[in-house]
């Protein structure tokens, strides 16, 4: 009781401030841009302690992503060639669609590649399966196929943007679900921002702090994520890319303080990096 820990106490305060002045002097203070919890009520980034998990229906969509060079698609699948070749993701985050900037695949997973009509669709073969139900198709025309490894580098039209998307190779796809291609936005997931990394990839955030995508966003601009999927999922049908859409119930982070759901989000952070000098790591000032 003689000698109280209180945060507030200017001598404590000193004392922070002349730790933080150690760490920048060994060069471990560093600033960055990556993928945080963010909060659109707040309007700021959440601490994981701030994070609590609730059930949320959202909007799961199959997509494809047409690929750009037709013939080497085909001689890597070993396929006839089709007016079109396709991969195809599945996501429950519409609203990252415009931030898209790569598709992860698993390197030694097998994938398939069917015929739907005048296209032929690729999926992983231990998720064909579900794929085809929700598709619609009772029976599948399996025209070729290949490894995960030996579709890398491919490129893919994504279907908010004129800028090619690379096939990349990261050990976060599964097949628990979904199509085991993997929908990549660097600035909206921490997988996708670390497999981005690997890669080189863009970390492209069009949204803002008030949840609305920047004016000069793909398609949507000034529409808020959360109301957008709608339109999104519009588009996508409009432009024949919609394969799917289903609702989809799971647990989804929300912010402890509005009980709101939050998104992840790129933003500048300054970061302490507890490894050695010039790396970063997940600690966060």
């Amino acid at each position: 009781w003689e000698n109280p820990y209180l945060t507030m106490d200017f001598r404590f305060e000193a004392d922070i401030v002349r730790v933080l002045a150690q760490i920048i002097d060994r060069g471990h203070l560093h600033h960055g841009f990556k993928p945080v919890h963010w909060c659109l009520d707040c309007r700021s980034a959440l601490a994981e302690a701030e994070v609590e998990y609730r059930d949320k229906q959202s909007s799961a969509i199959d997509v494809a992503f047409p690929f750009v060079d037709l013939d080497m698609a085909a001689e890597r699948l070993g396929c006839p060639m089709l007016e079109r070749l396709e991969l195809v993701i599945w996501t429950t985050t519409p609203w990252t669609l415009p931030a898209n900037r790569g598709v992860s695949l698993a390197a030694n997973l097998d994938y398939v590649l069917f015929r739907r009509g005048n296209r032929g669709l690729l999926v992983a073969e231990a998720l064909l399966e579900p794929c085809l139900k929700r598709f619609g198709i009772d029976n599948a025309d399996i025209i070729g196929g290949a490894k995960g490894k030996e579709l890398e580098g491919l490129n893919l039209k994504p279907p908010f943007s004129d800028q090619a998307v690379p096939i990349i190779l990261g050990e976060h796809v599964t097949t628990e679900t979904g199509t085991g291609c993997v929908h990549t936005a660097p600035a909206h997931g921490v997988d996708d921002f670390e497999i981005g990394r690997r890669y080189d990839l863009e970390v492209y955030n069009p949204v803002g702090e008030n949840g609305c995508y920047h004016s000069d966003a793909p398609v949507f601009a000034g529409q808020h994520v959360f109301k957008s999927n709608d339109a999104i999922i519009d588009v996508l049908e409009e432009r024949d890319l919609l394969l799917c859409h289903q609702p989809f119930q799971h647990s989804y982070p929300h912010c402890w303080r509005h009980k709101t759901p939050i998104i992840f989000r790129a933003t500048p952070q300054w970061f302490i990096s507890m490894t050695s000098n010039g790396l970063l790591s997940a600690a966060q000032c």
